[in-house]
């Protein structure tokens, strides 16, 4: 049975005033943005260079998408055994599920952009950087966008799972120990906790494709 939700406030109110709440809630926010931050940046990093050179695709793609194929989450038990419950296997968690949608959509969106386009950048007298710059990067924009978009899911997924399997914070951790104390209010807390940073998270994004996508036939109809 699901708890009223005056109960839920009622706890959410008692934990915030004895200052619990706002601590864990801050530490799953920092664990979310060093993770997304290094993930997203080497998914953009890897997906650029495989995206734009033969030599780098073939240096790297293989490998990357074999190690994609392992789940992520299934690796929880030997990140604990090599680096405990501490901050780091937390982080390296959510940098790693968020590095393969943000490198795969980053590849795609870059071979996606019509060579017809580069030609012509070209011979508007477009160097390398330009035709980067002015070309393959807003063709390829509106697939990075969805890439992070899905990546910040699976990050806060990831930071679910290895705050209530491996922690001593954060907002798992709190759903965890009521699960022991069989507090539901404070269950469904976090529950929402997690579905409002979420959300948040994915309207920052919504808002940045709005902001970066004016020309995009989806944006210009307003949707």
């Amino acid at each position: 049975m699901l708890p009223p939700i005056s109960d839920v406030l009622d706890v959410g109110r008692y934990l915030a005033g004895t200052g619990e709440l706002p601590r864990h809630l801050v530490i799953s926010l920092r664990r979310i943005a060093i993770g997304f931050g290094v993930g997203a940046t080497a998914g953009l990093v890897l997906g650029f260079a495989v995206g734009m050179s033969r030599l780098a695709d073939g240096l790297f793609d293989r490998s990357l998408q074999m190690v994609r194929t392992i789940p992520h989450l299934a690796l929880v038990p030997l990140m604990i055994a090599w680096f405990g419950i501490g901050e780091l296997p937390k982080v390296l968690l959510v940098a790693l599920g968020t590095l393969f949608p943000v490198y795969l959509n980053t590849v795609n969106g870059i071979r996606g952009v019509e060579p017809k386009l580069i030609e012509l950048g070209r011979s508007y007298g477009l160097g390398g950087f330009g035709v980067i710059r002015r070309v393959v990067v807003p063709g390829a924009l509106p697939s990075i966008l969805t890439g992070i978009r899905y990546a910040l899911g699976v990050a806060w997924l990831t930071l679910v799972v290895a705050e209530t399997i491996a922690s001593r914070d954060g907002i798992g951790f709190l759903a965890q120990n009521a699960r022991e104390l069989l507090r539901t209010d404070q269950i469904v807390l976090a529950v929402l906790l997690y579905a409002i940073a979420g959300f948040l998270a994915d309207a920052v994004i919504r808002g940045i494709e709005r902001l970066t996508l004016p020309w995009h036939p989806h944006f210009r109809r307003g949707a």
